[in-house]
Order: C-alpha cells, then sequence, then structure tokens
C-alpha cells in the first residue's frame, strides 16, 4: 500500500502566511493553498492539460484557483484538482506570491 505525501511551503506576504501543498497522483495533482497556519478549503478547480479548466465549488478566488490549475497542469501534463483559501488577503494582492509559493513547491515533488 502507498501513502500519499504532500511536498508543503509557505511564504509571508503583508504579515501573513500563506501556505500550499502539492500531492502527486499517478493520474493527477492535488495542490492546496490557504492563508494562515490552519489548512482550510477555499475556492475549488479543476484543470486538464490543455487549459481546460472548470470551477467545482465557490467563487471568492476562482482566476487564481484556475491560474494555479493551468500552471500546475502545463508542469505535470495531468488533471489538477486546486482549492484556494484567502481569509484576509485579496486574490489580486496575493496571486503573485501564491503563483510562486506554487513553482516552489512543485518543484520539490
Amino acid at each position: 500500500m502507498t501513502s500519499l505525501s504532500f511536498s508543503q511551503g509557505d511564504t509571508i506576504l503583508d504579515g501573513r502566511r500563506l501556505c500550499g501543498a502539492v500531492a502527486e497522483l499517478k493520474n493527477a495533482v492535488i495542490a492546496l493553498f490557504w492563508e494562515g497556519d490552519e489548512p482550510r478549503m477555499g475556492t475549488l478547480s479543476v484543470t486538464l492539460p490543455g487549459r481546460v479548466s472548470s470551477i467545482l465549488l465557490g467563487e471568492k478566488h476562482s482566476t487564481l484557483s484556475l491560474m494555479l490549475g493551468d500552471q500546475l497542469s502545463a508542469k505535470y501534463g495531468k488533471m489538477v484538482l486546486v482549492s484556494t483559501y484567502l481569509s484576509a488577503l485579496t486574490e489580486s494582492s496575493a496571486a503573485r506570491s501564491v503563483l510562486e509559493l506554487s513553482k516552489k513547491i512543485s518543484n520539490m515533488v
């Protein structure tokens, strides 16, 4: 039996901690991004290679979730599920930092 392990990382933006975790499965990638110390589920998207993507749940951070899905799907060539939760930071202020965090974590997988 194989266990699922996540590569994790974090960064600080405007005094707030942004965290991320990425796990690669045989046919997909799961990525979680959240603000704060406690992992939380947020806007959920799915992206298939070739830039076919949809929001499954939520809408607050839909643009960022789709951007992360596109980035990770292009890197891995697999379906990607992304959850994005930001409580105090806005999507536009956090986008660059979260995308850079995603790159950093996905290079660890």
